[in-house]
């Protein structure tokens, strides 16, 4: 749990990312040891996907925290289930991954993307926490939230303070799950919402964790209740992480109201890590595949 705390105080300092295709520094990651530097070719133009302004965009060096590419990344939009890493982030540092949770009634009420738990069928915090990194599944993160504060309304409060000391001020959590919310008489819809920076920033702190990375990387969940009466099994919502970009992870996000949402974690030939951000997409994966094959190809880690 020590290196949640540690990286969330090196990252208390926010200034604006330059936009465009220029490399610059995230201003608020600290870069604790020495890594290659990417150095861009200026014959590759950046792809398309930045024409469409409802999508926010950013692509960084994981290694040296060099912004490769940026726009619209200040912007807080709707990230549907991207939400769940925060949910991850407050359970992991809270509890202990053998601890047991009960399944409450209100998870299984839950729709869209679920694992199918039973009422009062037990498993412990580390089987949960996978069933949302890996299959985003709702009733999983209601569990874990009731679990964690008593009920959900009250986790999300804790998500909001949470979301205020780590300095991600687009941040803006209503659930959870990042489900759209909405009021009928009102016509109204809304829900979670941050900005690309302040995701980047999140799944940055959450990479420092090991059970993440290894959660992430996995192409199906399979979990178990503590009785060992139970099974449930869940592919991977990351298409791409079995493709020729050498994806190892890292979170998927989709509504309506918020569109396509990825967040995506890429190793290079050479081994340089690569995250890149997408919020507000029509193709989600198409473009994550366009984004990370240009910095492939554009960049030469040296």
């Amino acid at each position: 749990m020590l290196e949640f705390i540690v990286f969330a105080l090196l990252s208390l300092n926010s200034h604006d990312i330059p936009t465009g295709q220029n490399i610059d520094v995230l201003p608020n990651i600290e870069v604790l040891e020495l890594a290659r530097v990417p150095e861009k070719d200026s014959n590759k133009v950046a792809p398309k996907l930045l024409e469409n302004t409802q999508t926010a965009v950013l692509a960084m060096d994981l290694g040296t925290g060099k912004v490769l590419l940026s726009e619209r990344a200040r912007r807080s939009q709707p990230i549907a289930s991207i939400s769940k890493l925060m949910t991850a982030m407050l359970i992991l540092e809270n509890h202990e991954l053998d601890e047991v949770v009960t399944v409450p009634l209100e998870a299984t009420l839950v729709n869209s993307s679920t694992i199918d738990v039973y009422e009062y069928e037990q498993f412990t915090v580390g089987t949960l926490v996978e069933a949302i990194l890996i299959g985003s599944a709702n009733d999983a993160a209601v569990t874990l939230a009731v679990f964690h504060s008593g009920s959900e309304v009250e986790f999300v409060r804790e998500m909001n303070k949470r979301a205020k000391e780590l300095k991600l001020h687009s941040a803006k959590f209503y659930n959870s799950t990042g489900l759209d919310m909405m009021d009928e008489q009102e016509a109204e819809v809304w829900g979670n919402s941050m900005s690309a920076y302040d995701v980047m920033t999140l799944a940055r702190i959450l990479l420092q964790n090991d059970f993440v990375r290894e959660a992430v990387a996995k192409p199906h969940f399979y979990g178990t209740s503590v009785d060992e009466k139970f099974f449930h099994e869940k592919p991977t919502t990351n298409k791409l992480l079995s493709s020729f970009l050498n994806l190892k992870g890292m979170k998927t996000g989709f509504t309506y109201f918020a569109g396509e949402c990825f967040v995506a974690l890429g190793e290079t030939k050479g081994g340089d890590e690569v995250l890149t951000i997408i919020l507000g997409s029509q193709d989600r994966f198409g473009e994550t595949k366009k984004l990370l094959s240009w910095i492939y190809d554009a960049f030469k880690w040296r």
